[in-house]
């Protein structure tokens, strides 16, 4: 799984994200659907803010 903390809504993941796992809600925060996620990881990679990290 795939948390987001402290999301400041550049959506950098999102660009990056093939799968169009990355949902935005109306306060620019993001989640994941984990459901679409294919956990490659390039949506932490491309977070400026480290507000996307792994949870086991």
């Amino acid at each position: 799984m795939i948390a987001v903390i402290g999301c400041k809504g550049c959506m950098k993941c999102d660009e990056v994200c093939k799968y169009n796992a990355i949902i935005r809600n109306g306060n620019k925060v993001v989640r994941i659907d984990e459901d679409k996620c294919k956990k490659c990881y390039e949506c932490i990679k491309a977070c400026p803010y480290g507000a996307l990290f792994v949870l086991d």
